[in-house]
């Protein structure tokens, strides 16, 4: 027969039981956080508004919010930041899109994630009066042009525009050259180089690269096929937290700006919210579109350019392989 046990002794022996338990778990442990996953994200430049979203991301604390403790790391000119990120020194890396194409041919193994300027930034800059009026007249004279000439881009150019006799030299002396009429045209970043100048009060024009018909991704995250396929969600959490930063920087690129100003003195305030202007518009998100988002048709195109200027052999086999776009 068995015996029951009153209600009250019973009561009393469950209060007893639970009390014992929670004695047996450290104070404060019912109420403990899952530790943050820590990555890191490596730059190619030094903090300027190019990476804004970035930073918004950062101080609104929307990596957190996605469980994810990220170290933003300077770059500078030169970085290695595609081998560093393929090689998984880092776990993403910002890079530009043919700089994830012709690495993969070598062996690397990048994935662009996002892209910060859905149209390129880069350009080529002349005086305000200056006679040439479009890439193809400055292209097909005899101009002496600052640019750095391994870059594809400028393969492009000499392909488009054959026949002229432009002259070019080294970017190394700044914009001093630019000034003073040694050089009658410069390549340019369109939050950079412009910028500056508008701050000085010297009038320029700037020729679009995208608007010349070479568009590739500029300013993209990529992160390793290694990474991504070991840490999908880690990779989506930092994509969500990215949109959303960007999404508030280019609504309010004043209220990030100071902060970024702390990390990089170097760029005045001033020029940080003039640079965020200008970029505006190549960031924002095209109808439909959220911010970073890619489209399969640019990456086949960009490889199809790149195969034809000669720096790629072939266009990947599989272009999907290339990019991931997280879950909108």
């Amino acid at each position: 027969m068995v015996t029951s046990i009153p209600r009250r002794a019973a009561c009393v022996l469950a209060a007893t039981l639970c009390g014992a338990l929670a004695l047996a778990i450290p104070a404060g442990a019912q109420d403990a956080k899952p530790a943050l996953r820590k990555v890191r994200l490596q730059l190619n430049w030094v903090p300027e508004p190019e990476f804004g979203g970035i930073y918004a991301a950062r101080q609104d604390g929307l990596f957190a919010a996605e469980g994810l403790d990220v170290e933003v790391i300077s770059g500078a000119a030169g970085t290695p930041v595609p081998q560093m990120t393929a090689s998984g020194q880092v776990e993403f890396g910002v890079v530009s899109g043919d700089q994830v194409l012709t690495l993969r041919e070598r062996g690397g193994s990048l994935v662009a994630l996002f892209t910060v300027f859905h149209t390129s930034p880069m350009g080529v800059m002349v005086p305000e009066a200056s006679p040439h009026r479009s890439l193809e007249s400055l292209w097909k004279s005899d101009a002496t042009v600052a640019m750095e000439a391994g870059l594809p881009f400028v393969r492009y150019l000499n392909k488009r525009f054959p026949g002229g006799k432009v002259k070019l030299v080294p970017t190394g002396a700044g914009l001093a050259a630019f000034e003073r009429g040694t050089v009658q045209a410069q390549q340019c970043f369109i939050t950079a180089e412009p910028v500056q100048l508008e701050l000085r009060k010297v009038p320029v024009r700037v020729f679009s690269l995208a608007e010349g018909g070479y568009d590739p991704y500029t300013v993209s995250i990529a992160t390793s096929e290694a990474f991504l396929a070991k840490d999908r969600a880690a990779c989506a959490a930092f994509v969500r937290a990215l949109r959303k930063g960007w999404a508030s920087y280019l609504k309010e690129p004043g209220k990030y700006n100071p902060s970024i100003h702390k990390l990089n003195p170097a760029m005045s305030l001033e020029a940080m919210d003039l640079a965020a202007r200008k970029q505006h518009d190549l960031v924002a998100p095209r109808t439909g579109d959220e911010v970073g988002w890619m489209e399969r048709d640019r990456w086949v195109t960009l490889a199809g350019q790149l195969k034809e200027l000669g720096t790629l052999k072939e266009p990947p086999a599989v272009i999907d392989a290339v990019f991931w776009n997280a879950p909108r």
